[in-house]
């Protein structure tokens, strides 16, 4: 079973902890190519899967971050790209980390991107004490790993 797989499989045992549209709410490819050129990054193929499959939506409370569609510097809420934006201008990420979600008790999540291969990044934790450790290899494992937290 692939990773994908893996990950649907466990979204769809669970709707009353995840939360996400669906393919009919997918994020186009312009979308997606419109934020890779403002965040100057390519986004990994598994969060592209999620955009294309799932759109966005929430775990338990936590929103994931998505492409919500609109002109990034009007946007609000949890588009990645505002997101990006506003933590850039207020000096909380730099352009090797891209934030996906965030918790009610300050903890961060990011991709982390000064270990970018192969298409793919792992994902970091960044504590409430300031310090980032290992979360996830990969968004799919991040997706499953913050499903079975909410369980």
């Amino acid at each position: 079973m692939s990773h994908s797989e893996q990950v649907e499989e466990l979204i769809s045992l669970h709707p009353d902890v995840v939360c996400f549209g669906s393919e009919a709410d997918q994020v186009s490819q312009d979308w997606i190519d419109k934020a890779e050129d403002t965040l100057g990054v390519e986004l990994p193929v598994s969060y592209k899967w999620f955009l294309r499959t799932y759109a966005g939506g929430e775990i338990g409370t936590e929103e994931i971050y998505s492409i919500y569609g609109v002109d990034f510097e009007d946007v609000n809420g949890g588009d990645i790209v505002f997101q990006h934006i506003v933590g850039k201008k207020n000096n909380l990420v730099d352009s090797k980390k891209l934030v996906i979600s965030q918790t009610d008790f300050g903890e961060i999540f990011f991709f982390d991107y000064s270990k970018f291969d192969d298409g793919e990044c792992p994902v970091k934790l960044r504590l409430p004490s300031g310090e980032s450790v290992h979360y996830a290899l990969n968004f799919y494992e991040f997706l499953y790993k913050r499903i079975l937290s909410h369980i």
